[in-house]
């Protein structure tokens, strides 16, 4: 199901208001970006982006909250002009390979992504493998995520790779994993988790990735924008501002522990723009 953001003409003065993104331009056509708001990474980015767009281009943005799926399938077809989280070369690959001729892809945003399975530093093991010897420290599971996210599928598929018998994997929320490794630091217990980067864990616990020789859970990757190919004809200082933005994993995982903490989405996007001003204003320049 889709959940719409729509930032109007009619509606400057309340989308002002609510996210401090200033009035603009009345003879520029709307940029249509989609995102999955469940997703940080893809919410924190997007967010960002589309405050540029506007308050330094003048363009309004149009924001449509979706699934993966969806979204690709927005800008592939036109119902959308871009989007900000194409997980790259792996994660999304049978998205690029269904859909990437009817898109361009713009080049990374961030660098360095990641999934697998990690635990906490003190913890002496270094590879998927050991999980088995010392299942019962880990009291036989893997603390898991929403049910029929990627990474765990992959994890059914490292369970069986790494001959995991002992260790069952446990489905939760991304909300629930991270409250569950906040309790196991606490207390120095065992644990570990399926976790991805960005992802603001790595900025509030000491963790470490564990090794994953068969690479079942792919490689590390990037993060890229991906428009669809009439946006550079009608927007392309939106597509030049598109290739030129870069946001890197540290910040992104930096914003998410803000966000934790109680911070808003308008709060925290404004203060990264406010802090790099000098790299946004070499994006926009004419």
């Amino acid at each position: 199901m889709q959940r719409r953001q729509f930032l109007s003409l009619g509606a400057v003065a309340a989308a002002t208001a609510v996210t401090g993104m200033p009035a603009f331009a009345a003879d520029k056509a709307p940029v249509s970006m989609t995102y999955v708001a469940s997703w940080p990474s893809s919410n924190i980015t997007t967010h960002i982006a589309a405050r540029i767009i506007q308050k330094k281009l003048g363009y309004p943005t149009h924001l449509t909250s979706t699934d993966a799926g969806p979204m690709w399938a927005a800008v592939a077809s036109g119902r959308a002009d871009a989007m900000l989280t194409a997980w790259l070369p792996t994660t999304h690959q049978v998205y690029w390979d269904k859909y990437k001729k009817d898109v361009v892809d713009l080049g990374a945003i961030t660098e360095g992504t990641w999934l697998g399975l990690a635990v906490p530093k003190y913890v002496p093991i270094n590879t998927i493998a050991e999980l088995e010897t010392h299942h019962a420290k880990f009291k036989n599971r893997i603390t898991g995520i929403e049910a029929g996210a990627g990474i765990m599928i992959n994890t059914q598929k490292a369970i069986k790779a790494y001959d995991l018998k002992d260790m069952e994997l446990l489905t939760s929320s991304t909300a629930a994993m991270q409250a569950q490794l906040k309790r196991a630091v606490e207390r120095k217990d065992w644990i570990v988790v399926t976790a991805w980067k960005p992802l603001g864990i790595w900025a509030q616990f000491p963790l470490k990735t564990l090794e994953d020789p068969k690479h079942i859970y792919g490689v590390s990757g990037h993060i890229d924008a991906i428009i669809n190919p009439k946006l550079e004809k009608s927007a392309p200082r939106v597509v030049q501002f598109l290739r030129d933005f870069k946001l890197p994993l540290d910040d992104i995982q930096a914003m998410m522990v803000e966000l934790n903490g109680g911070k808003s989405m308008p709060e925290v996007t404004a203060q990264w723009i406010s802090a790099h001003q000098a790299q946004v204003d070499g994006w926009t320049k004419a």
